[in-house]
């Protein structure tokens, strides 16, 4: 049986105020049905992600197990798509035979950080 392996490209990331960015994420067809995701196209990069600076995402379940897969959603429709406890994805676990379905439990919102004007207060003299 073939070894799984995770393949990665970039894709368009739309944030909630409708900006385009690259974003890397998993080549996966099955992710890949349900996240939104586009090639990526001449927008700058995501860049690093903190807990301040993150993509939307949703985390998935194994009811059995409680292992979880968390899948970057590239569009706020696909994020809104998905039911809690109701949308279900399978993924290809290493030394398994069958897939694993993995039950959506949980949302993770986007968060960008803040810009403010800087502040320029008067010399002294």
């Amino acid at each position: 049986m073939p070894i799984e392996q995770k393949n990665f490209d970039l894709f368009t990331y739309t944030d909630n105020g409708a900006l385009d960015w690259n974003k890397r994420g998993e080549e996966d067809a099955i992710r890949n049905a349900v996240d939104g995701s586009s090639p990526f196209g001449a927008n700058p990069g995501w860049g690093r992600e903190t807990r301040r600076h993150r993509t939307r995402k949703i985390i998935y379940r194994d009811p059995t197990t409680f292992r979880t897969k968390t899948v970057i959603f590239y569009t706020t429709a696909a994020f809104e798509a998905i039911t809690l406890g109701t949308s279900t994805l399978s993924f290809a676990i290493e030394g398994s035979a069958t897939s694993v379905v993995y039950t959506a439990f949980q949302r993770v919102d986007e968060k960008l950080g803040s810009v403010g004007a800087a502040r320029n207060l008067a010399d002294h003299a």
